[in-house]
């Protein structure tokens, strides 16, 4: 068989399995299973298999938010936060809210940033706190991470180590470089320098630079 034509063959087949998939999450929608309008709606947002549709993908994700699936309000609320179905930041913010609340983290993350920013609501650094902190008690290391930041920014040491201890506990490799830190000058804890230098082996063996220097340097004085 000549190559175009076995070619045109495999692009015959692979039309044919994407229309079948296609039709598929359509009946089964149409049966108002929340899972296939999701599954769906993200092969038009991202034109896998189907022409590339933002209109259709929002009708779908709408349809899976309203049957209570979690992450069809998240798909929308990032629909609405990208400019994907208009931008409106405001609706993005209730839906990620909507989301957190039925339990899909990745939308308690994404509210968080909203609120911290005053995107589609005033700046509300407590409700970014709150929302934040729900997804990292649900381990989310960025979140934990994020969380420690804020409060070394704004002094609280001790929280800071706190939240970072969860972030690289979570194997978070930047963060276990900032909670080494911690330990090295005794900022919200005691000064302990083998922890700082496990927690430094710790971060370069997770690929951070940072840690990989803080640990040779450590390493190369013989401070253990």
């Amino acid at each position: 068989m000549k190559p175009w034509i076995a070619m045109c063959f495999l692009a015959s087949a692979l039309f044919a399995l994407d229309f079948n998939r296609e039709s598929y999450f359509q009946n089964l929608c149409d049966q108002n299973d929340a899972k296939a309008c999701l599954a769906l709606g993200a092969m038009y947002h991202v034109g896998d298999g189907v022409h590339q549709n933002f209109p259709k993908a929002r009708e779908l994700y709408t349809k899976a938010c309203q049957l209570e699936l979690a992450e069809g309000c998240t798909h929308l609320a990032y629909m609405y936060e990208n400019g994907h179905a208009g931008i409106h930041p405001a609706k993005a913010l209730d839906l990620y809210a909507k989301a957190c609340e039925m339990g899909d983290m990745s939308a308690c993350a994404s509210a968080a940033k909203l609120y911290e920013n005053g995107v589609g609501t005033d700046e509300n650094m407590q409700k970014a706190v709150d929302y934040y902190d729900k997804a990292c008690e649900a381990a989310d290391a960025k979140s934990c991470a994020h969380l420690g930041t804020l409060y070394e920014q704004d002094g609280n040491d001790a929280y800071a180590v706190l939240y970072y201890q969860k972030a690289c506990d979570a194997n978070d490799a930047s963060t276990c470089t900032n909670l080494g830190m911690m330990y090295l000058s005794g900022k919200g804890i005691n000064v302990n320098e083998k922890k700082a230098y496990q927690l430094f082996q710790q971060a370069c063996s997770l690929g951070d630079e940072a840690g990989c220097k803080n640990y040779e340097s450590m390493k190369n004085a013989q401070w253990y």
